[in-house]
């Protein structure tokens, strides 16, 4: 491999400036010059890191944004080499997810409440809706479901958006489940409700057919010292008239034991192939007679769950 005509030039500056800096550490600093010093914040000031989601502009790969769990929204036009903030003038900074509208990237939509259920989560405070690629938002309601875990927008419609609801963490609430609105957030319609003390984490649309969409539910509470994550309210949902009516899905391999978190990817090639993320009890179901188990995909993890990614295909069972 060839030698860069440039690196033994930039070596040999770089050695340079070691030694000067070396030879600069040994003389001892007067007052005057630690008088010039000042304070500056470097960060990280605490834990709150955490990115919830980020999402690109189509066609433009040097825009992009990206939601925090506690630090609003950030936005980039040169790739990440810069970033600067867009919800800083909010009254919440907590953020579950973000969706750009595909026939228009200016038109965002914000969901705030970070869905990852820990016990250092804010609550959130509703949906928001920017139409100039987030330099000015407006609150567009469902403000009392505190957490969001995902927002899709219509490929073809800007004004029609499914909002997954988490509600909670900490208590139940009525106010959780898939939200839907046909004109731009101004009115929201509850499609899909199962109870308060189970909501929905994921929505994903069918990008062929718009009519079509899976959604998953999650029954969860948070405590102090504790997540409950799993019970009857979680299951995965779908439904092909534009969330009307749903339908569960249950069978052809899918997990048929206590589920908890469920995360769902509709494949762009090809929608007939959808992947989901299950979170699902340990204990097997029962057995025919003569039949042997197959623990071939499961893997058990340290809290006693089993996470089993999943490949179905919706053109046999669903």
């Amino acid at each position: 491999m060839r030698a860069h005509p440039v690196l033994p030039a930039l070596a040999g500056a770089l050695l340079l400036c070691a030694g000067s800096v070396s030879a600069q550490l040994t003389t001892a600093l007067d007052s005057t010059t630690l008088a010039g010093f000042r304070w500056r914040s470097i960060g990280p000031a605490n834990m709150a890191g955490r990115v919830t989601d980020v999402e690109g502009v189509p066609g433009n790969p040097k825009i992009f944004y990206v939601a925090t769990a506690t630090g609003g929204i950030w936005k980039t036009i040169n790739a990440g080499t810069m970033f600067f903030p867009l919800f800083d003038k909010e009254r919440v900074i907590s953020m579950g997810d973000i969706a750009l509208a595909p026939s228009n990237p200016s038109i965002i939509y914000a969901g705030t409440g970070e869905e990852d259920s820990r016990n250092s989560i804010s609550p959130g405070g509703g949906l928001f809706k920017s139409t100039d690629a987030g330099r000015t938002w407006k609150l567009m309601g469902l403000e009392a479901t505190q957490q969001i875990g995902r927002i899709v927008v219509d490929p073809a419609d800007p004004n029609i958006v499914y909002v997954a609801a988490l509600g909670h963490a900490w208590n139940a609430n009525p106010e959780r489940g898939l939200y839907k609105s046909t004109d731009g957030g101004t009115t929201w319609q509850l499609v899909k409700f199962i109870n308060d003390k189970a909501g929905f984490v994921d929505v994903a649309i069918d990008p062929k057919d718009h009519n079509t969409l899976y959604a998953s539910s999650w029954e969860r509470v948070r405590g102090p010292y504790f997540l409950k994550s799993g019970g009857p309210g979680s299951a995965l949902w779908k439904s092909t008239d534009a969330g009307a009516t749903w339908k569960e899905i249950r069978g052809g391999g899918f997990p048929e034991t206590t589920k908890g978190r469920i995360g769902i990817a509709v494949s762009p090639s090809n929608p007939q192939v959808v992947y989901t993320w299950v979170e699902a009890d340990t204990l097997p179901r029962p057995l025919a007679r003569g039949e042997k188990p197959d623990t071939s995909k499961r893997q058990k993890t340290p809290s006693g769950t089993t996470r089993s990614p999943t490949r179905y295909s919706p053109s046999t069972r669903w």
